[in-house]
């Protein structure tokens, strides 16, 4: 689950590439258990890069800001 700002950012998850949630809503997406590279960006923003392990059942919560350039 991940909630990014700006709303409009384009989120790339192990290299594929997911565009952003509308307004305050979530990005929610299924991947396997284990570790997953999260990329979020937009036009003006500096990039977030992270890396992120998602353990068997259970939900990880990734709440990203992006800050101007």
């Amino acid at each position: 689950s991940i909630r990014v700002q700006p709303a409009n950012a384009e989120v790339l998850i192990d290299g594929e590439r997911w565009q952003g949630a509308a307004g305050d809503e979530r990005l929610t997406v299924q991947v396997a258990p284990g570790v997953h590279h999260v990329e979020a960006q937009s036009e003006g923003y500096r990039t977030y890069q992270s890396d992120i392990t998602v353990r068997p059942g259970e939900t990880s919560t990734v709440n990203i800001s992006l800050s101007r350039q």
